[in-house]
């Protein structure tokens, strides 16, 4: 727990948290304006939900968790830090896990900030009647849990390089495979984080982009979200131990 609360407190006044709140809001208002000037939204809340996720869980989510990857992880490259990280008597393990703690709380949070962001546009912005699905709230939930495999592999990468944008890049380049595995309707992709990822953001809305894309977006079920925490709790813990075996072979920064 006290490797965790460190990393807390570095993240704490970091720029980390403009950006968990900028990704989710920019990109659903976009997409929800630009859905109301081509027709509005036919089905209500299904349709506005279904605009709103569309390109955030597709790309935009994926390549925010690999920024704020890189954030996390920019002090630890920083002049002695890495040595001094090294030193403590820790596991490497734990070290690992604290640091996929702190991005699964920022992803949590982007989570929550899309949700208020969808909230208030169909409340307050373009008056749709009733309510936004219960389902979707549901959703929310397993796109968080879906959220940490990625936050780890991407850990994992800024954990092993210096440079800032190397890392995202390997990150959008990684997202961009996973919407495309998913629009394939490739089943056995759901084995790889980011195609999880895109693949759990579309879940309960019936088809992805309203049916114009062809992606995979399962409905809803009770077995849909256990394979999507089973799945999510298996590929963190890989990434979270090859993180740490990268740690006991690598004390220092060369």
């Amino acid at each position: 727990m006290g490797v965790f609360i460190a990393e807390l407190i570095k993240i704490r006044r970091s720029a980390a948290w403009i950006l968990a709140a900028l990704v989710p809001s920019v990109t659903a208002v976009a997409s929800a304006v630009g859905a109301w000037a081509s027709g509005g939204f036919e089905d209500g809340w299904n349709s506005l939900w279904i605009r709103s996720i569309g390109l955030y869980g597709m790309l935009m989510l994926g390549v925010g968790l690999s920024v704020l990857a890189s954030l996390v992880w920019r002090a630890e490259h920083t002049g002695n830090n890495w040595n001094a990280m090294a030193a403590q008597p820790v596991a490497a393990w734990r070290l690992a896990s604290a640091k996929v703690l702190a991005l699964a709380l920022l992803a949590t949070f982007m989570q929550a900030v899309l949700l208020l962001t969808v909230l208030l546009l169909g409340k307050v912005v373009f008056r749709l009647p009733g309510w936004l699905p219960a389902r979707y709230y549901a959703v929310s939930v397993l796109v968080v849990v879906a959220s940490v495999p990625v936050c780890a592999a991407q850990s994992a990468l800024s954990a092993r390089s210096r440079s800032f944008v190397l890392p995202v890049v390997i990150g959008f380049v990684l997202t961009c495979a996973g919407a495309v595995l998913l629009a394939m309707k490739v089943r056995a992709a759901l084995i790889y984080a980011y195609c999880l990822l895109a693949h759990t953001t579309q879940l309960g809305s019936g088809s992805a982009f309203g049916g114009g894309s062809g992606a995979d977006a399962s409905a809803l079920t009770i077995q849909s979200a256990t394979l999507t925490v089973v799945l999510s709790v298996a590929l963190t813990a890989l990434c979270v131990l090859a993180t740490a075996r990268y740690f006991n072979r690598t004390d220092t920064h060369a």
